[in-house]
């Protein structure tokens, strides 16, 4: 293809106005409920930087980065120093390197100095690392900001990692994953985040203070949890919810392709991984050995379950939790893990899928995204840390949901979904220095010990 081809995916290159044309910005710009993701503030597009954002399909990465591009032309870059491709027609690397050069002539063509490539779902070119190191060393990028997305999460890591010395002095690896529920409240009610303010530490003092301040939004925030149980993080279904008060079946189905569509490019077999997901479904929060696990899913072997996991891990759709040995302060993954839905919109979909039920509330789904949002706030303290290097369950004689590593100590957190809260309940606490019990509708700040209803405990975390 010649680069003026990809005129229709640059339709900014016709003038400055015409970015509000762009099908993407267009379809944000028309949305009642508008994410604006932390990345947008944070990347610094300076010449001579990689970047790297990664994340599920259908999580809004393309809108992401042409609403950095939109940033970049209203801030006074050349329209044509910015150049947009989207990868999937693209067969390998040679042609992926093709490309790229074919731009920087058209750019020079242009008097354009400093330039801004954006290459969306590159993940999906084998060997796509060869083409860019080969262009870095080659100094044909001295002069231009590079921005790749992908939805293979694991492929764009280790491919980001291969360009050591490469990536420029703020070049980054970016993850933009579903909303958490303290995003979905402050994108669904801004003012009650406004008067909430997230806990400040993995400390049980840091918490109480936090839930403290969010008592007063108590109903507002129940409200909320219960629609995000439905809708989750992904902001696309978020908005067909409120506008629909329902889930339509297209975005079902949408979501549905994408999980199919992409273990199969890599693959895998479609009949394996329903067998994987339906599983999932009965077992969430259950700790099983990948032996057991493909008994029960009638899989052949463990080692193809275990597989299948990862892989399933890497797209965002589980979450496996492991055991920790409380002496080395590390997973033990020899003994059994427990396999969670990443986000509670995909554990509905799948849900209804296989058992044909609606939009539900079980324990295993509040167990599930409580697990998710704690592995998530720990890990925001150590960035370069797998989610599972910081989140754990333990068991002995009684069994604690999540143990999360901080730096100086193991956090507990105990999900009891019930309206009575007794002292039993705390007996799985005992061993850590602080921890808090998630509950239904109890409240009792404490130290060291808490409980604190699961709506408001998210919402502050």
């Amino acid at each position: 293809m010649k680069i003026t081809d990809y005129a229709i995916q640059n339709v900014w290159w016709q003038g400055k106005a015409h970015i509000n044309e762009d099908k993407h910005i267009s379809s944000y710009l028309a949305r009642k409920y508008r994410w604006r993701s932390h990345i947008l503030d944070e990347i610094r597009l300076d010449p001579g930087n990689i970047f790297t954002i990664r994340g599920p399909r259908q999580i809004g990465k393309t809108t992401l980065i042409k609403l950095i591009i939109k940033s970049l032309i209203e801030e006074g870059a050349d329209e044509k120093a910015v150049f947009y491709a989207t990868c999937d027609v693209i067969i390998d690397h040679i042609e992926l390197l093709e490309l790229v050069r074919g731009y920087l002539e058209f750019a020079d063509s242009n008097n354009v100095h400093e330039k801004y490539i954006f290459l969306d779902e590159i993940s999906g070119i084998e060997n796509w690392q060869k083409a860019i190191k080969l262009l870095v060393d080659s100094g044909e990028l001295d002069d231009t900001c590079l921005v790749l997305t992908g939805s293979h999460t694991l492929d764009i890591k280790y491919g980001f990692e291969r360009l050591p010395g490469r990536t420029g002095k703020y070049g980054k690896d970016y993850l933009l994953l579903p909303l958490t529920f303290s995003e979905f409240v402050s994108l669904m009610l801004p003012d009650i985040t406004a008067s909430i303010k997230p806990a400040t530490s993995l400390s049980i003092a840091a918490i109480n203070e936090a839930v403290n301040r969010a008592v007063p939004f108590y109903r507002e925030l129940k409200v909320l949890f219960n629609q995000y149980l439905a809708a989750g993080g992904f902001p696309l279904a978020i908005n067909e919810f409120y506008e629909e008060n329902a889930i339509p079946d297209y975005i079902y189905e949408l979501y549905t392709r994408w999980v199919v569509g992409d273990i199969t490019k890599w693959g895998r077999q479609e009949k394996i991984l329903k067998q994987m997901v339906r599983t999932a479904i009965r077992k969430q929060g259950t700790a099983i050995s990948w032996d057991s696990f493909a008994k029960d899913a009638e899989i052949k072997s463990h080692k193809t379950v275990s597989s299948y996991a990862e892989d399933l891990e890497n797209m965002f759709v589980f979450f496996v939790l492991y055991q920790i040995d409380l002496h080395k302060k590390a997973p033990n993954y020899n003994k059994n893990k427990k396999v969670y839905f990443f986000d509670p919109f995909i554990f509905q979909m799948f849900n209804r899928m296989f058992y044909f039920k609606g939009a539900e509330i079980t324990p295993a789904l509040i167990e599930s995204v409580a697990v998710v949002h704690f592995a998530r706030f720990a890990q925001r303290r150590v960035p370069y840390a797998k989610l599972n290097d910081v989140a754990f369950y333990w068991k002995d004689r009684k069994e604690t949901d999540i143990v999360l590593l901080t730096e100086d100590e193991l956090f507990a957190v105990e999900v009891k979904y019930q309206e009575r809260i007794t002292n039993d309940d705390f007996a799985s606490l005992y061993h850590f220095k602080e921890g808090v019990i998630a509950s239904k509708s109890s409240i009792k700040l404490d130290e060291p010990y808490s409980v604190v209803p699961v709506h408001l405990l998210l919402a502050v975390i």
